[in-house]
């Protein structure tokens, strides 16, 4: 409901209002005048004129007539504000201000109570429509429709032929009334006694039609249906029971007419309009349930007591809890079989959950709930937190998992690696040193010149071998140019070494963290050996780029293609040493297309450090 249409409603209200209190006699003869008596049609008038001690017409008797016309409008105004569809609340709006209407039937203008009695029964028929049309407010079918035609017709008919052919000035038998009816044909107590009890007839029949219908609709329809539809069901029953007991007063088969039976007609009927408005807070109630589905959602989001909470908010034992599986594109059951949305047409109806514009799960559950919005709003936004938080915990166990495989990974290569530091010193520059340390002694033994000079460039030489390969392992711990020249020069140094053509695109690669130049620098390295032994590569291309939080790197070659991380290659090493700082690293290698290196490395481990 707009904030316009508000205005119109109570702008109406209020002139409806103000109209009837201004046509209101306090004269002593208008105020026990059977004639105006509200609700009564011609032949309950004569009744009612019968009892020479009948209550007058009193303030109290006035405030509970206002009380009831505002109950629907208020009603009108909770429900058409509340509900997806308008017309529950149009038909309550429209029945109030029939209903209140109806009171101008107290004036002594001929014009106004003529118009009075016509309307004193018309509020009826759009609560006979809400109704049909409970919960959505709208007409199933063609039947329905010509139905609510037949009402709104028949009842204003029936007002029009009850009163043609009544005068009320000339049937009182206690008292005088002075109200002039200007629907008046000819007066006949016969013809209108046979109209009056048509008419009750018909209209008795009407509502018991009704609630048979309703009773059925009540047999038939689901759980969720009947909790929503009880309150209104049991008012329609209280006020159908009201109408039938005036109306059997009226033809003399209940005793006489009472001011008992009059004055419960204002209670009866505003039964209506509260049971709507008990309907919705109802549902308020149920948000505040949703507590309880909070709870579930902290101590086990995806629990069998989460779903019988769901269930239980709503009303509907029938509810389902899909989750969305990406890698299937569909949502599955709790056995993992995937399942198909409703299209409506079953009389379930679904909600696609979801958490910052992704998919995490759907709920299925009966059609009659999508008359409660808000209800299912704040389900939906529980249930989706509730998937969520299970993502969550998935992604953290699968995480978990793979930060201890790494960490083995790590250990292991660890190890691995200084075996192999043990192996390449003690095979390497160890045998030479060693070799250098024999041949200085062989010299230092030696007489002859000649010798003494061959053995000392003998020792230079392997002294020198020694040198080189003792830089190489330790360009393979940590490379001297990254301490020296940076992350750019040490790549190009690469480069320089590679036997592949290396093309290099290095832009913002100074002043950067020493952890993150070091993964580049061993990612780079990793990748232009994987190039040179085993993906027959002729060139390779690398690109770093860094902002302010994060290093981006690209390394592509030209190879055969079909890289994979193995357990014991360095590409997984790479990626492990990726992950330990926080970052990402991605390998595309089709067959035959070469293969592509993508990583991001950010400067800082603790994602709180880069908040603002």
């Amino acid at each position: 409901m707009t904030p316009r249409q508000l205005i119109c409603v109570l702008g109406v209200t209020a002139g409806v209002l103000v109209l009837v209190l201004a046509s209101v006699d306090w004269s002593p003869t208008a105020l026990q005048d059977p004639a105006r008596t509200i609700g009564l049609n011609a032949q309950g008038v004569v009744r009612w004129g019968e009892h020479p001690n009948r209550a007058p017409f009193s303030a109290l008797e006035l405030t509970l007539f206002i009380g009831v016309g505002l109950a629907f409008v208020v009603a009108g105004i909770t429900a058409w504000h509340s509900r997806p569809a308008r017309n529950p609340g149009v038909l309550l709006c429209a029945a109030g201000w029939l209903w209140l209407a109806a009171g101008i039937r107290r004036s002594s203008d001929p014009l106004a109570f003529t118009l009075g009695v016509t309307l004193t029964l018309m509020y009826q028929p759009p609560l006979l429509h809400l109704a049909l049309s409970f919960p959505l407010g709208v007409l199933r079918t063609r039947a329905e429709k010509a139905a609510v035609g037949f009402f709104f017709g028949s009842w204003l008919v029936a007002s029009v032929l009850g009163w043609a052919f009544f005068d009320p000035r000339l049937h009182v038998a206690e008292g005088e009334s002075t109200s002039r009816n200007l629907l008046l044909l000819w007066d006949s107590a016969e013809i209108m006694t046979t109209l009056g009890n048509a008419i009750r007839t018909f209209q008795i029949a009407v509502g018991v039609a009704i609630v048979v219908i309703l009773v059925g609709r009540w047999r038939t329809g689901t759980k969720a249906y009947r909790s929503s539809f009880l309150p209104l069901w049991l008012a329609v029953i209280v006020k159908t029971a009201a109408t039938v007991w005036v109306s059997l007063a009226v033809i003399q088969l209940s005793g006489s007419l009472s001011i008992e039976a009059l004055l419960w007609q204002y209670p009866a009927t505003a039964i209506v309009p509260l049971s709507v408005l008990l309907g919705l807070w109802r549902y308020r109630f149920a948000r505040g349930t949703l507590g309880d589905l909070m709870v579930e959602v902290g101590s086990a989001p995806m629990s069998d007591r989460l779903v019988a909470a769901l269930r239980r908010s709503v009303h509907d034992p029938t509810l389902t809890l899909l989750r969305w599986l990406p890698d299937k594109a569909s949502f599955v059951d709790t056995a993992g079989i995937p399942q198909p949305l409703p299209d409506g047409s079953t009389g379930r109806a679904s909600m696609v959950l979801e958490r910052h514009g992704t998919p995490v799960g759907a709920l299925v559950f009966d059609g009659a709930l999508q008359d409660q919005p808000q209800l299912l709003a704040a389900v939906r936004s529980a249930t989706s937190l509730a998937l969520e938080n299970q993502q969550m915990e998935q992604q953290l166990r699968e995480q978990l998992v793979e930060v201890r495989r790494s960490r083995e990974r790590i250990v292991t290569a660890g190890d691995s690696r200084r075996r192999q530091l043990e192996r390449d010193l003690h095979d390497g520059a160890q045998q030479r040193l060693v070799a250098v340390s024999m041949e200085l002694a062989r010299a230092k033994r030696a007489t002859d010149p000649q010798e003494l000079r061959s053995l000392v460039e003998q020792a230079r030489a392997d002294l020198s071998d020694a040198l080189n390969e003792l830089r190489e392992l330790a360009r393979g711990v940590y490379p001297p140019s990254l301490r020296e020249r940076g992350l750019a020069g040490s790549i190009t140094a690469l480069a320089e070494r590679s036997t592949l053509p290396v093309e290099l695109d290095l832009r913002s690669c100074s002043g950067l963290p020493a952890h993150v130049e070091l993964a580049a620098y061993f990612i780079c390295a990793e990748a232009v050996t994987n190039a040179i032994k085993y993906a027959e590569a002729s060139s390779v291309r690398i690109c770093i780029d860094a902002c302010e939080r994060e290093l981006r790197m690209e390394i592509v070659d030209d190879g055969i293609g079909g890289a994979q991380p193995g357990p014991d290659g360095g590409l997984l090493g790479v990626a492990d040493r990726a992950a330990a700082l926080g970052g990402t690293l991605s390998i595309d290698s089709p067959d035959g297309r070469g293969t592509t290196i993508r990583a991001i490395l950010p400067f800082s481990t603790d994602p709180e450090s880069d908040l603002p």
